[in-house]
């Protein structure tokens, strides 16, 4: 594998910084405290067969140690309390390209010790390019003024963060190259809106996990991914279904998950003629008057509406039914009245997954994982 460290590479956040003042620190690392200079000392030092452990919140990292090499992740938290998963830098490396061709500008719009978040660094470090990294915690209008200032020709972040840069962004100058969603559903409306905004760009999503690490990739500009990987061998796995309708990874050659034969990853699918499309996350499911409702397929619904730029729904506790939905809904500019319409629109649904109240909100809250925040 060649160094990860391309000479040409250049950080540009608080102060520029080339390939040859960046060192390599393992050991613990705060990611709050040493953002993203120090997640790539960590990546240097796991390169060098230094343990590293990135640091994103309270939690202690494991006793023990691979002594090997590794860079250790917490995981998100969606599917419970928040995890270890120790990787090679080989393992981490293995599907982005070594430097050659263009030089490109990514910009960085997640957490840098995230998974997700390492990508894109590695991507930059790797094909010396210049990494392009906002403050930290820096709201999405800053990072789409960033974008347009500095040029960025590379992006990638979850649906939710490219629902608010293309609305803060607007109509100001911006040519990109490249596309990449993760970590949530991608809608279909939203790749369209994609391709129309930045026509010239590579457009594809992916499918990872913390504990997996990267499954596939989807470029064909549609959501959900093709019915004719499932069962069949895929990049070394393969994709299959559980009675309860989950998506599981067998036979996972990543290093996160070495001890595991089969992870269930928690995403119900549908299948849709030559389509597998995501319905929503089992541990998300809500019970309203018996019946089983998936607040993303609710969201997927209204965000159909042209005049929808973003919603999130929630569950409410009712002494009736159990629960209720709400939703916070981001409209368009100068979108005018649209109640009754959204309303018209949510009575395509059933009656359990239409929302009891709407609620006109200017943003959504987003995490520190670029995700909407759920908690009620």
């Amino acid at each position: 594998m060649p160094a990860i460290l391309n000479p040409r590479f250049e950080l540009i956040g608080s102060r520029t910084l080339g390939a040859s003042a960046l060192t390599p620190k393992g050991g613990v690392v705060d990611v709050a405290k040493a953002g993203t200079r120090g997640v790539i000392g960590a990546l240097l030092a796991a390169e060098a067969g230094e343990d590293a452990w990135l640091l994103r919140d309270a939690a202690s990292p494991p006793d023990a140690s691979a002594g090997d090499g590794r860079v250790w992740l917490q995981t998100s938290g969606t599917t419970g309390k928040p995890k270890w998963a120790g990787y090679s830098v080989a393992h981490l490396a293995a599907r982005i390209a070594a430097g050659k061709g263009e030089r490109a500008r990514w910009l960085l719009t997640y957490n840098p010790g995230a998974f997700a978040g390492v990508q894109v660094i590695l991507s930059a470090m790797m094909g010396g390019h210049v990494l392009v990294a906002p403050a930290p915690g820096a709201p999405v209008s800053e990072m789409a003024r960033i974008a347009a200032s500095t040029g960025v020709t590379h992006v990638s972040g979850t649906p939710t963060f490219w629902r608010a840069f293309l609305m803060a962004l607007g109509d100001a100058p911006l040519s990109l190259r490249s596309i990449t969603l993760g970590g949530e559903a991608v809608d279909q409306p939203l790749l369209d809106s994609l391709k129309h905004r930045f026509p010239q760009a590579a457009l594809r999503h992916i499918y990872a996990t913390t504990e997996v690490g990267t499954v596939f990739s989807v470029s064909d500009g549609r959501a959900g991914f093709p019915r004719d990987w499932l069962y069949q061998p895929l990049n070394g796995l393969k994709l299959t279904l559980s009675a309860d309708d989950t998506l599981r990874v067998e036979n996972p050659k990543a290093s996160g998950m070495a001890q595991n034969q089969v992870w269930d990853t928690g995403d119900v699918v549908e299948l849709s003629g030559d389509r597998v499309l995501f319905k929503g996350r089992m541990d998300a499911m809500v019970n309203v008057g018996g019946v089983k409702v998936f607040p993303e397929t609710v969201e997927a619904h209204l965000l159909a509406l042209p005049f929808v730029q973003d919603v999130r729904v929630t569950p409410k506790p009712n002494p009736i039914t159990g629960h209720v939905l709400t939703a916070d809904i981001v409209l368009k500019p100068f979108s005018g009245e649209v109640e009754p319409k959204i309303k018209a629109h949510l009575a395509e649904l059933p009656r359990a997954a239409r929302p009891a109240s709407l609620r006109f909100v200017d943003t959504l809250d987003i995490g520190a994982t670029g995700k909407k925040l759920r908690a009620v």
